[in-house]
């Protein structure tokens, strides 16, 4: 009669430690892949002319499918239908779209070329913190969450100033702040775990605010950056307050603290517009 019996605790161990290599090993390879695709997407986006709109698009449909499958294969994860991973795309492809049209109106010749190589690399970036965003209990949890608040507010910046440039009609503007700031704020608050209607429903009051602070900008004497920059501040203003607020750690020293940032920042950006 054959003997079987339990491995021991050293030998399962063993036996799990290439299967986890391994896995790290596919999961960053199609991080370096989708990377670079991205790079040379973006590149080629930038140096084509006349400009190819559907080209960014299309990059844009890319990185979303990519950062899908990439979630998708994190071992914590427990994703099944098609808008499970739905919270995880709004910054790869925000990143893809404002980056794209923020460049093409501020790069020129070959600094094209370098700006979107080099885009590859917070790309990188972000897409490994969406990956490790998925077990909110691996050490590396906070690091990720980091990444990706720092990336929602410069993606912000990127489309308030391309907003600015473009010149739009003043409720074009409005609705444009509002509607990227409805899905930066998915972003932000997705961290307290909310169902995904709350988690739209917070983000749609924030887009609401933005939308009336973008219409109020218009009968102030700011333009360009300096708009941008008051709009990336009411933003952080907003979002800060809120995730506390869900997160039950609200307080008159929190509020402060997020209120006398905000004032400093529209200080240094009014000071700054007088003396031009």
């Amino acid at each position: 009669m054959k003997e079987f019996t339990r491995p021991r605790a050293g030998e399962r161990t063993l036996d799990r430690a290439p299967l986890a290599i391994t896995g790290m090993a596919g999961r960053f390879d199609r991080i370096h892949a989708m990377s670079i695709l991205f790079a040379v997407g973006l590149t080629a986006f930038l140096a084509i002319e006349p400009t190819q709109n559907w080209l960014l698009l299309l990059l844009s449909i890319l990185v979303g499918l990519g950062t899908d499958g990439i979630v998708r294969t994190h071992p914590r994860s427990r994703f099944q239908r098609l808008d499970d991973t739905a919270l995880f795309l709004f910054v790869p492809v925000l990143f893809t779209l404002s980056l794209g049209l923020f460049l093409e109106e501020v790069a020129e010749g070959y600094w094209t070329l370098g700006a979107g190589l080099l885009a590859g690399v917070p790309f990188w970036g972000i897409l490994n913190a969406e990956y490790l965003s998925v077990d909110r209990r691996a050490k590396s949890y906070q690091s990720a969450r980091l990444v990706l608040n720092v990336a929602t507010y410069v993606i912000a910046f990127l489309f308030f100033a391309t907003i600015y440039d473009f010149e739009l009609s003043l409720l074009a503007t409005a609705f444009a702040a509002g509607t990227v700031s409805l899905l930066l704020a998915i972003e932000v608050l997705r961290e307290e775990a909310m169902d995904n209607s709350r988690t739209l429903l917070y983000a749609l009051a924030i887009g609401v605010l933005l939308a009336e602070a973008a219409w109020a900008m218009h009968f102030l004497p700011l333009e360009g950056s300096a708009a941008a920059v008051f709009l990336l501040l009411a933003l952080y203003l907003m979002t800060g307050l809120m995730h506390n607020y869900l997160g039950d750690r609200l307080s008159l020293r929190t509020a402060g603290e997020f209120t006398a940032v905000t004032m400093a920042g529209l200080v240094i950006v009014v000071a700054s517009h007088a003396s031009v």
